[in-house]
């Protein structure tokens, strides 16, 4: 499996500076602009995002790599979409437009990654964080297979306060039963962010 990786509905691509206008659109909102710290949400701050990521190679390891999430239907940009890798570890993360969420696209997304992370590169185990009263974040990671392996105390700050994160974690072999389990597709109700790079390296 190479990039781009398509679904039903969604392409997960590399963002091109093209990207700069659907960006823009979607950083108006406060709820996606916190879920990606990195993108100063800004005309220039989008564009030196687009040209940071573009400098990366595609999952280098340590690196805060992101894929556009473009919708199939209208070539629309409606989110991104985060691997981070650690050696044959990975961080997963996801963000949506305020317009397009509980409609099952993180879910279609963040799964498609997880086979991209698992089968094409050997990652044995991926994590995913997420403030403890994001209850649609968290739901949808245990409906991706996800197992909640901790609570970390204040790991996220969200409008100054500090608050606590729930951890959660899937292996290889947890994915493959998840995917069986998941044949007919299923669209839980979801949230805008999975906030997991708030603790993630530059």
């Amino acid at each position: 499996m190479s990039l781009p990786i398509e679904t039903e509905r969604l392409v997960l691509r590399r963002f091109t500076l093209e990207d700069a206008c659907d960006l823009r659109a979607l950083v108006a909102d406060v709820s996606f602009s916190r879920a990606v710290p990195e993108m100063e949400p800004t005309g220039l701050g989008i564009l030196r995002y687009i040209e940071r990521q573009l400098a990366y190679q595609a999952f280098e390891p340590e690196r805060v790599f992101d894929l556009a999430i473009e919708r199939r239907a209208d070539h629309l940009v409606i989110g991104l979409l985060t691997l981070v890798r650690r050696d044959q570890a990975g961080a997963i993360g996801w963000a949506l437009g305020v317009d397009f969420r509980q409609r099952g696209y993180a879910a279609e997304a963040a799964a498609a990654m997880l086979d991209y992370g698992f089968a094409s590169l050997g990652l044995c185990r991926v994590e995913a964080e997420t403030s403890v009263h994001n209850e649609p974040s968290w739901r949808l990671m245990e409906h991706l297979g996800m197992r909640r392996e901790g609570r970390l105390r204040e790991a996220t700050v969200e409008d100054g306060k500090p608050l606590d994160s729930y951890l959660y974690t899937i292996r290889t072999e947890e994915w493959r039963a998840a995917r069986l389990c998941h044949a007919a597709p299923v669209t839980p109700k979801e949230e805008e962010e999975c906030p997991s790079d708030d603790s993630m390296p530059a």
